[in-house]
């Protein structure tokens, strides 16, 4: 049987958990034409969201839809060729119309692509060095998206990371190719949240209020926990609501590692037997033996002030105030200016974030890493 808990590649639709409010939020406007900031902490379920959308009756066939990781990116250069190459990539398998639209209007570096003629799949010639204006490619890129024969719908992942680019102007030039289009809604998302709302936040920033805001939540209790002992039980295993509960509660509700701990647990589940809570445990134990060299190296990698903030964190579970001299105080921290400081580097290493609660929506600080936040109580507690 397979392994109902997928942690890589496109999830069928009968092992894709809930997500149902989402996906019809997404649907909807989409359909009504507007771009969408899709918020969440790493390993949340972003990118099988998008990809769960993009499948669905009312949006396959009637769009072009784009997927493009912009993670590994550094420059326009870069980004130019991820969108260029991933518009190229879903467009040769499909009508030869719309691939010869696409050559046509990007003329500056069409030379790049090509199809193998004995199989027929997509060919990339082009390097970043064939790319001698990336404003000008860019500009040929949106301007396809707009004379496409149907609608398209472009997923930018880790958009954040233009943010970070040497050339100062773009945000201010993917807005002005953006706000002028009708033919193409975006969906830009990213873990890194304080950069995210920076941007879309900020009346000084290009893309201020131009996208729907939606953040990624925890998948609801009950819902995940029904799913579990359901695929189980579907392989002849037993576990109970309890012991899913137990896993659930443990891993903070994360969707990543969680569907991690029962994939493998699954994986060396014989029929008729049964998961328990010890199981659980043996399971996240292994993945930590597996980490911790890696988890040693980050550390290593920081500057004290960061390592004593993640590890007070860690103990705390979910901290607040950090800079408060309560909180300083109780983790023997050096100085709140120190705690500032070491907040921002650690949330621009992604290794925490946090959530907005309360009444006075208070930042929430935690990690989002629950392999590694089990790893620093485990060690420095």
């Amino acid at each position: 049987m397979i392994n109902p808990f997928f942690i890589t590649g496109l999830i069928p639709e009968r092992y894709f958990c809930d997500r149902e409010q989402e996906t019809e939020k997404i649907i909807v406007a989409l359909e009504n034409r507007s771009h969408i900031l899709l918020t969440s902490s790493r390993r949340m379920g972003k990118t099988q969201l998008i990809r769960h959308v993009f499948e669905q009756d009312v949006i396959k066939g009637k769009y072009y839809t784009f997927y493009s990781d912009i993670f590994s990116t550094s420059t326009l250069k870069e980004l130019v060729f991820a969108l260029g190459r991933e518009i190229y990539k879903t467009l040769v398998p499909g009508e030869k119309k719309a691939l010869s639209l696409f050559l046509g209007t990007i003329k500056s570096i069409a030379a790049g692509f090509s199809v193998d003629p004995v199989t027929g799949a997509p060919k990339v010639n082009l390097q970043l060095g064939d790319i001698y204006s990336p404003e000008l490619t860019l500009e040929e890129i949106f301007s396809y998206l707009e004379k496409a024969d149907k609608r398209c719908i472009f997923a930018i992942d880790e958009f954040q990371q233009i943010a970070s680019y040497p050339e100062k102007n773009v945000e201010a030039l993917l807005r002005t190719h953006i706000q002028a289009m009708n033919n193409c809604c975006f969906i830009f998302s990213g873990s890194n949240r304080h950069i995210l709302e920076q941007m879309f936040s900020s009346y000084a920033r290009p893309f201020y209020n131009s996208a729907k805001p939606l953040h990624l939540e925890r998948i609801d209790r009950e819902k995940y926990a029904g799913f579990v002992v359901r695929n189980f039980k579907d392989a002849g295993i037993r576990i109970s609501v309890e012991t899913a509960h137990y896993c659930y509660d443990l891993l903070d509700g994360c969707t990543y590692y969680m569907h991690k701990v029962f994939h493998d647990i699954f994986s060396y589940s014989e029929e008729g037997s049964e998961v328990t809570c010890d199981r659980i445990d043996s399971a996240i134990k292994s993945i930590l033996e597996e980490n911790t060299y890696v988890y040693g190296e980050t550390l290593a990698r920081m500057g004290i002030s960061a390592k004593q903030l993640l590890i007070a964190i860690a103990k705390t579970g979910r901290a607040s105030r950090l800079t408060s001299g309560a909180f300083v105080k109780k983790h023997a921290l050096s100085s709140p200016s120190s705690v500032q400081k070491a907040m921002r580097t650690l949330l621009d290493m992604q290794l925490i974030t946090y959530d907005i609660q309360g009444p006075k929506n208070e930042k929430v600080f935690l990690i989002p890493d629950k392999f590694l936040d089990i790893w620093l109580r485990n060690n420095y507690s």
